[in-house]
């Protein structure tokens, strides 16, 4: 193991419970906005994901801006349910009650606080700017990380090389050689971690295998080989 002294890490899926925070804030939109038209069910939580997935994916791709991702999720979701509503409207109600949240993964706190005590760390991620931060907020993680860096305010999203430029010149002292980035995602985390010429540590808890054009040199599939790699 390399003498790292830099950390990023990773919010949804490695340190957030994204998928408890966003059932919260689907429902709790879902009802305020299509309730009168028709009563909720898991079915249409499964349309908005395949919807939202797509879209991420074409951002992470560089084929549409953040705006045309928030809106278009919703125009589709709205195309392929017959449900009516204005999609910049529904997308201000879905992260005003996203931001309510702030779930963590078991044991990411404990994880994270011990970090701090050998390592910097800062926050990488691709989500929305308002709630991601109160969510960072209520996850009870800001008091162990030097700084948040959210795409939104990049103006580039991970994996693309100059949101991790924008992160590496706002950093003090930051040197690449020592630096690692921790995610979940092959096609957000580890190719921007290779895209921004750092090592990464791919946190795969279900397993899995990455392409072979994606060089990583670490992996662990809980948060104790975390530890043991780490600490």
């Amino acid at each position: 193991m390399k003498d790292y002294r830099f950390l990023l890490l990773d919010a949804d899926g490695t340190l957030l419970d994204f998928d408890q925070d966003m059932l919260h804030a689907f429902q709790a939109t879902y009802q305020a906005c299509f309730g009168s038209q028709r009563p909720y069910s898991p079915r249409l939580l499964e349309i908005y994901e395949r919807c939202n997935n797509r879209w991420w994916a074409k951002l992470e791709r560089g084929e549409c801006t953040k705006p045309q991702l928030f809106a278009g999720r919703f125009q589709d979701f709205l195309r392929e349910t017959g449900l009516s509503g204005d999609p910049e409207e529904i997308n201000r109600a879905y992260f005003a009650n996203l931001g309510q949240g702030g779930a963590l993964l078991p044991g990411a706190l404990e994880l994270v606080r011990d970090l701090s005590q050998r390592y910097r760390l800062y926050i990488v991620t691709n989500g929305n700017a308002a709630s991601q931060r109160t969510r960072l907020e209520h996850s009870g993680l800001l008091p162990y990380v030097g700084d948040v860096f959210v795409s939104e305010d990049a103006g580039a999203a991970k994996p693309d090389k100059r949101y991790f430029d924008y992160v590496f010149s706002r950093i003090p002292g930051f040197e690449k050689e020592k630096a690692m980035l921790i995610g979940d995602s092959l096609t957000s985390d580890m190719r921007g971690a290779q895209n921004g010429g750092i090592d990464g540590l791919w946190y795969c808890p279900l397993g899995g295998e990455a392409p072979e054009d994606l060089s990583i040199p670490y992996r662990a599939e809980s948060f104790d080989e975390i530890r043991r790699l780490l600490l």
